[in-house]
């Protein structure tokens, strides 16, 4: 609400008043007979006082005379705003806080004027997704967390509309695994390839191999660090030690490996770490063991490599039973490679991370709800897509891509649901700063708060403050509901006050005052209807809208209720190597050939 100064207009009306009198009086003193009285010089004066009734009230005969007189009257009244004004700032009506609910049409400016051009949020909460197409002051990050309850609608209501608008790339979670046979088949027509990665089943999936987008030895760190943040099961201080410990020796497993396989042209996968780590001890203490010759022998082939420096500082620093105690840490972390379907779904790469922002790409993540054990690989698949993804738009948008300018850049919206049951990610927080300018947004999706505070202990903040876009749809958690509480902001309402006295001397009082109020209390947060949902786009106030209807969007009826449906979507993944040739064959094209009997 615009501030306020005292009224102006009475002042004005004022003026006006006085204008026309005093050019009433120069009129009436113009008509006055000269002075008749040498000893009275305002005799002249003194008849106009003893004549105002002979003269007409009205009158619209204007000479210079009188328009001086008018002016002088009229500036008059400015005289006493001026000399009694008050200089006090007021804003009435926000005297206590100026929160309020925003309106549709306030946040309809930020929507792209072509409907498929948005992010879907809620019922007439869009927001466009590409901020070249927006006017300035309307461009926000496009990075969207999203609260909600099981059962708020989620996937229904958020998830589902967004991947409807076919606007560029996806990767998604899938914690229950239906979501791919839903859409599937809608993106399948529309030119989108579709992979993969089933961490439920460990089956008919696309696979991973880290090692086929390591390009130098500064990424065995990467490598390293996600696969030790991705299973570490807490944060305490004390673990920093074996952490360290553990660091040193995986770099130099995972370094060995790298390198060695550049020397012998090979293609080399983590279940590898497994199995060195059963030959790492000597079971002749006179004897080096298999692990420590290959070190050697490596030394010898590639002097002063990373790897061997690695192994070299381990085996300095960490003797007897310590050393014994940080082994059985890494074989026990690798061992679940051991699982012939895990080691499958490592071994080769059918994934081609780098083309997915050049190539209109779905990915689709199954990951358990319940069991976690092999939940690191979404982390490590995470890491390794944001650095994949990053350093290849950057690449294009610097002209270092033959054939590729920044035009064919596509966005990719990555919408991560059951946030919290990933692992950590690690640099996420300078992850979800930095993608915007690579035409990359993060949708976070958690049921509370807390999820992200024993995920990421402080730096919870930091996630929240790097998403413009806050879709909340329910929660039962106390700090969420006064984040959003205070969020919303505070009001000014109006109280009256009636008091009444019956003594004696009745008597009685009635006042009226303005009060603080939040917009929203953190249980009026908690007790927003099924069908709605709160809107918080940054530096705006918040939408109370009604949630996004899957059914109404204009490509419902594509979408796949069940297996029964001709929407279903089905898939093979044969896990061999063989899926992108079957993937880009068009299976119209297959020729039935049958082999006659030559009867005699």
């Amino acid at each position: 609400m615009p501030r306020k100064r005292k009224h102006l207009l009475p002042y004005i009306i004022l003026g006006l008043l006085f204008f026309y009198g005093f050019h009433w009086l120069v009129k009436l003193y113009q008509s006055a007979p000269g002075v008749t009285d040498p000893l009275n010089p305002f005799s002249k004066y003194a008849w106009v006082i003893n004549h105002l009734e002979t003269k007409n009230w009205l009158d619209l005969q204007f000479n210079q005379f009188s328009l001086i007189g008018g002016a002088l009257g009229f500036v008059l009244p400015f005289f006493i705003y001026l000399r009694v004004g008050d200089n006090g700032v007021y804003r009435h009506g926000e005297e206590r806080g100026s929160a309020r609910f925003a309106t549709v049409k306030e946040i309809a400016t930020f929507r792209d004027k072509v409907f498929e051009n948005n992010m879907i949020l809620t019922k007439n909460g869009f927001v466009g997704l590409f901020n070249k197409l927006l006017p300035y002051d309307k461009q926000l990050n496009k990075n969207t967390l999203v609260v909600g309850l099981p059962g708020d609608g989620k996937t229904q209501n958020y998830v589902k509309p967004n991947l409807m608008q076919m606007n560029g790339s996806y990767i998604v979670t899938d914690p229950k695994g239906l979501l791919v046979h839903e859409v599937g088949s809608l993106l399948a027509k529309n030119g989108y390839k579709i992979k993969v990665f089933d961490l439920v089943h460990l089956a008919n999936s696309n696979t991973f191999n880290i090692f086929n987008y390591m390009k130098s030895e500064l990424d065995i760190d990467r490598v390293t660090e996600a696969i030790v943040d991705g299973t570490k099961k807490t944060d305490n201080q004390g673990e920093n030690f074996w952490l360290t410990a553990e660091l040193l020796l995986t770099r130099a497993l995972i370094g060995y490996l790298y390198f060695d396989s550049q020397l012998d042209d090979y293609t080399p996968n983590l279940s590898m770490v497994a199995d060195m780590m059963r030959n790492i001890r000597r079971t002749n203490e006179e004897q080096p063991s298999p692990v420590e010759q290959m070190f050697e022998e490596l030394e010898e082939r590639l002097p002063g490599n990373y790897a061997y420096k690695q192994w070299a500082l381990f085996n300095s620093n960490f003797e007897a039973e310590t050393r014994m105690g940080v082994t059985t840490q890494v074989a026990t972390r690798y061992s679940i490679f051991d699982h012939t379907d895990v080691a499958k779904m490592i071994a080769e790469d059918t994934m081609d991370i780098d083309r997915w922002n050049i190539e209109k790409t779905a990915v689709f993540i199954a990951i358990p709800e319940t069991n976690k054990s092999f939940n690191f690989l979404a982390s490590l698949l995470f890491a390794t897509i944001f650095e994949e993804l990053t350093h290849g738009a950057d690449a294009i948008l610097q002209g270092e891509r033959p054939g590729l300018s920044a035009t064919d850049l596509l966005h990719v919206q990555v919408i991560i649901d059951e946030f919290a049951n990933i692992g950590k990610i690690p640099n996420f927080n300078e992850v979800l700063a930095s993608v915007r300018s690579r035409e990359i947004s993060i949708k976070i999706i958690i049921q509370a708060i807390n999820q992200l505070k024993s995920l990421y202990n402080k730096d919870w903040e930091t996630i929240f403050n790097n998403c413009a876009c806050h879709l909340f749809l329910g929660t039962n958690d106390k700090d969420t509901m006064n984040y959003y509480s205070t969020r919303a902001g505070k009001q000014t309402i109006n109280q009256k006050q009636y008091s009444e006295s019956r003594g004696r001397n009745r008597s009685s009082s009635f006042s009226e005052q303005t009060q603080q109020r939040e917009l929203m209390t953190p249980d009026e947060v908690a007790r927003i209807g099924v069908d709605e949902a709160l809107l918080f786009l940054s530096k705006q106030n918040v939408l109370k809208d009604k949630k996004f209807y899957v059914k109404d969007h204009k490509n419902a009826q594509f979408l796949s209720n069940s297996p029964q449906d001709d929407n279903w979507y089905t898939y093979e993944r044969r896990m061999d190597g063989t899926d992108d040739w079957y993937e880009n064959v068009d299976q119209t094209e297959f020729v039935d050939l049958q082999i006659e009997e030559n009867v005699a």
